[in-house]
């Protein structure tokens, strides 16, 4: 009952989509509508709708997409904005009633969690209820995500599934990736994940076995930025990073054992050479908690912070278990270029 509540509250906003280059169909789809203004509304889908079949990083030719409603009204999209490395699009519907189109709520994750170990507790089932719309939502491993999708022929069902969020690695060279260990149909890709308010926590995509999501923090970012400079522009800061309770337990140990106070932030994995933070000084399992003057406490808040910092000089506290004392560094937040950063692969070789 708590998963159909869920459903029954988000569903309104979740379309049914299916894309045509010419008279040929590209994808079938579902997305989300995020916004709305009058009869007027916009739609955060997968940009495998209208990605170019023979190419990684183009738009099929004469693009058509028609989002389908879960009233069974059908509308032309006019493609606003898309991103092949997010593999995320956003599309402008027109409807012809003067009713308001029906919107999501969003909820940003909140992915910080502490490894305090005087913070031993067994978690409580909560009785559910609707809330409205939150700021954040704290994502806890083992949680119940529900994946929607509404099919795109008549009579234009809502599709759901649910899973648990895990903490195992998607392995795409999209890092902001998350998943759920649950299986969703081809035509549920770029619908959303809710969680049991009806919250949306981000946007579906497709493995074998389980489900890589996109976090709506990083999809939210990236349509904001788009509104307000008009092109997409992303950090890239050439390391590889993980929230500090994802670490194996020795290397937390020594870390807590010289600075007993810290039970959050980001450790870094792995530092590519010659980048920024190369330059920088930092190195694997340094742990940051501090970027550009703000306080660290996981990997989603980082991502943020430099997304408001690309170009700019910042400095970067530290702490290494081989020192006593947290390090002060300086580094430049570079912008991702085509050399940086690679896009999703297509449909055939990736799912």
């Amino acid at each position: 009952m708590y998963s159909k509540r869920a459903v029954l509250k988000a569903s309104p906003s979740i379309v049914g989509l299916i894309s045509y280059s010419g008279k040929e169909e590209i994808f079938q789809g579902s997305g989300t509508i995020i916004e709305s203004d009058g009869n007027s509304g916009v739609i955060l889908t997968s940009a495998t709708l209208i990605r170019c079949r023979m190419g990684r990083n183009s738009v099929a030719d004469d693009v058509k997409v028609v989002a389908h409603l879960s009233n069974g009204h059908s509308f032309d999209c006019q493609i606003l904005a898309f991103d092949f490395h997010y593999n995320i699009a956003a599309l402008k519907i027109q409807s012809e009633s003067d009713a308001p189109l029906p919107t999501a709520c969003l909820a940003h994750l909140d992915d910080s969690i502490s490894v305090d170990p005087n913070q031993l507790y067994i978690r409580e089932e909560k009785p559910f209820q609707l809330r409205p719309h939150s700021k954040s939502f704290n994502l806890i491993p083992g949680d119940t995500l529900i994946a929607l999708g509404r099919y795109f022929i008549k009579p234009y069902d809502v599709m759901a599934t649910t899973g648990e969020f895990s903490l195992d690695c998607c392995e795409y060279d999209c890092k902001e990736l998350l998943r759920v260990n649950c299986q969703i149909t081809r035509c549920g890709i770029g619908g959303p994940f809710i969680n049991y308010y009806g919250e949306v926590m981000g946007i579906c995509f497709h493995d074998m076995g389980f489900t890589p999501f996109l976090p709506i923090n990083v999809a939210s970012k990236w349509w904001e930025h788009y509104k307000r400079c008009g092109e997409p522009r992303r950090p890239w800061l050439g390391m590889e990073v993980t929230n500090l309770y994802a670490a194996d337990v020795d290397i937390l140990e020594k870390i807590v054992q010289k600075f007993p106070n810290v039970f959050k932030g980001v450790i870094v994995e792995e530092v590519m050479a010659g980048s920024s933070a190369d330059s920088a000084g930092i190195s694997p399992n340094d742990v940051i908690v501090q970027f550009g003057g703000k306080t660290i406490k996981s990997f989603l808040e980082l991502f943020e912070a430099m997304w408001d910092k690309v170009g700019d000089p910042v400095e970067v506290i530290v702490i290494r278990a081989s020192n006593s004392v947290p390090l002060r560094l300086s580094m430049v937040v570079d912008e991702a270029t085509s050399d940086n950063l690679y896009s999703w692969p297509l449909w055939e070789h990736a799912r």
